[in-house]
């Protein structure tokens, strides 16, 4: 029995010290693990176990437990892996429920992350045919053989004087993906939004199967209702909020009228909570480093980033995790679990879904909203801030208010390059490795809009986003426009491994702020390394 105890000690010693490794690997490591244990018993002690007989008994036990454990710890680390919990009750006046990440539909086919009510006017769906001139949007990620609107109805949870549910049908599904030969789809659900019961609210959302009437709240997510988005805007109405925010000229402000009567003064800069918010990409594994992040958001902030999104996936880094908690506490960055159930066959560990829940998480909070990767930064080539890159921009525009969004081209720095000489002395730098300093050599080449270019948009004008591109079709005002931001006003700097491609050019733009990036970046880094 003492030998059983020994073998089942090292196999949960193993199970503990590799977690450092891929899942993968892990499993191919713990099968190597049972069989090198077994074989070294069995020739020790295969003598003495025939002998008394015990062989068969303590063999099917120890089989048994083993069982049971590889069992338990692959469907955690595989199918339903554990999420981490980022409690969020009140930011910025939006109400956030406990948010626990993807919630399984159906087990290795569908699965829900996100709930908006949007009253929004959109084409995807006529609200004058909704219940209450708004609707419920779900983001989603289900297997493509999946029929949504014949297979599912909308279930809605309220609390009240006792729980109320209700069951709606599905008015419109919308592919986000650009890549429809992908297993999964990753979809916007549009459901229709009933008038709300007296004295009852809504809170979370799911998607059940029309065959089975038992309603589960254990599988719904909380609904984020965008009409009180913003602690500024719920003091208006909802017809004052739509037209300040959608149909006025940003740049107006008003005062009283010839007559007297009295106008707001107010710019629509002042109801936002911030003018620049920067989401990215899943973060997930070990791929990014803390000096990474760090130098990612304070480069980002010299140009005017007020705010940070972040998606997080349980592999995470502990220290990174740290290192985004500390920068929470200042009020800088937002954190989000964000742990795919299953991907195999969903895009880029579900970049899709985060891009278009940070859209509208963030939504009537921020004025503009940028999607970028931790490797990439819009750099104004004229101008040292991104409010002053627009105010350029929108001086050559006929009607600047028409813009909905803004496209930057891509340009490589290959971190394979040199790194640039006056950088290289430096210390800080180096320690840092500040790569917007060190790597000043580019590719002569500049992507086309669309290849691999990243936008900044206003989110509320937007109904669905795309990685490179807001689609012309996906704005909310049919007059709005897409900006093709000329390589002259500003380029996506991106620093990354890249294969040679033709002769580089030097690109010292970035060395002009040198002074305030070392001293950003080490504050960063001091502010993460008191959180480890």
């Amino acid at each position: 029995m003492v030998n059983s105890c020994k073998v089942l000690c090292s196999f949960l010693i193993l199970l503990i010290c590799e977690n450092e490794r891929s899942p993968e690997q892990r499993l191919n490591q713990m099968k190597r693990e049972m069989k090198r244990i077994f074989l070294r018993k069995q020739q020790s002690q295969k003598a003495s176990c025939l002998a008394n007989g015990y062989l068969p008994i303590k063999a099917l036990v120890i089989v048994l437990l083993v069982t049971s454990i590889i069992t338990i710890y692959v469907n955690k680390k595989f199918v339903y892996r554990t999420p981490i919990h980022f409690s969020r009750t009140t930011e910025s006046g939006v109400e956030v429920c406990n948010f626990s990440d993807f919630q399984v539909i159906e087990p290795g086919s569908a699965f829900l992350y996100s709930a908006y009510i949007d009253d929004r006017h959109a084409r995807d769906v006529s609200l004058a045919n909704t219940s209450t001139g708004a609707v419920v949007r779900l983001l989603v990620y289900y297997l493509r053989t999946i029929d949504a609107t014949s297979r599912w109805n909308c279930r809605l949870f309220y609390n009240g004087q006792t729980d109320h549910i209700v069951d709606t049908p599905i008015l419109a599904v919308t592919d986000l993906d650009e890549a429809s030969t992908r297993r999964f789809l990753v979809a916007m659900v549009v459901c229709d939004f009933p008038k709300t019961p007296p004295h009852y609210v809504l809170r979370s959302a799911s998607l059940a199967n029309r065959n089975h009437s038992v309603p589960f709240r254990e599988n719904s997510v909380c609904v984020v209702d965008l009409r009180n988005s913003s602690s500024s805007l719920s003091k208006s109405t909802n017809q004052d909020r739509f037209h300040g925010i959608l149909y006025k000229d940003s740049s107006r402000t008003e005062t009283n009228d010839a007559k007297g009567n009295h106008k707001d003064n107010r710019s629509t800069q002042d109801i936002y909570d911030v003018s620049f918010t920067v989401c990215t990409s899943p973060i997930h594994g070990k791929y990014y480093k803390i000096e990474d992040i760090v130098n990612f958001i304070e480069v980002n902030r010299f140009f005017g980033a007020e705010k940070f999104v972040f998606y997080v996936d349980n592999n995470t880094n502990p220290k990174l995790i740290n290192c985004f908690e500390a920068y929470r506490k200042k009020g800088i960055v937002e954190l989000y679990s964000f742990t795919p159930t299953v991907c195999d066959g969903l895009h880029y560990h579900g970049q899709i879904v985060s891009i278009s829940d940070c859209a509208y998480r963030t939504m009537y909070r921020t004025r503009y909203l940028i999607n970028q990767d931790p490797d990439e930064v819009i750099v104004p080539l004229k101008t040292d801030s991104w409010t002053s890159m627009l105010k350029a921009i929108h001086s050559r525009v006929r009607n600047p208010d028409l813009i909905a969004s803004y496209s930057f081209r891509n340009q490589f720095f290959p971190l394979k390059a040199p790194d640039d000489i006056a950088s290289l002395n430096n210390t800080l730098i180096r320690r840092y490795n500040i790569k917007a300093l060190l790597k000043t050599s580019k590719e002569n080449y500049i992507h086309p809009h669309v290849t691999r270019s990243k936008v900044m948009a206003r989110p509320e004008r937007i109904l669905m986003w795309h990685v490179h591109l807001i689609h012309p079709k996906n704005v909310i005002r049919r007059n709005d426009t897409v900006h093709f931001t000329s390589p002259v006003d500003a380029l996506l700097f991106h620093y990354r491994s890249v294969p040679k491609n033709g002769k580089l050019l030097t690109e010292r733009r970035m060395l002009k702020f040198t002074d305030s990036l070392i001293d950003r970046v080490q504050t960063g880094m001091n502010l993460c390394s008191g959180a480890n």
